[in-house]
């Protein structure tokens, strides 16, 4: 059975996260979970999605990147 790498994709630019997701979800050994637009929606969905990586922004609109790490 192959286990996939769940990842979540955090940064304030959309088009950004589009592409990125885009690229990872051509990988067969990756996928992407959720992606967020703020460090508030990140937390949310790592709780959610107990991702196995987060890429993560460190400058957003409301919590940041750091706030999120704690």
């Amino acid at each position: 059975m192959e286990t996939k790498t769940r990842i979540l994709i955090a940064d304030p630019n959309e088009d950004f996260r589009t592409l990125l997701a885009a690229a990872i979800g051509e990988e067969e050994d990756m996928e992407v979970v959720g992606t967020a637009g703020d460090g508030v929606e990140a937390l949310a969905l790592t709780a959610e999605q107990a991702p196995d990586v987060l890429l993560l922004e460190l400058v957003f609109p409301r919590l940041d990147g750091l706030g999120v790490l704690q």
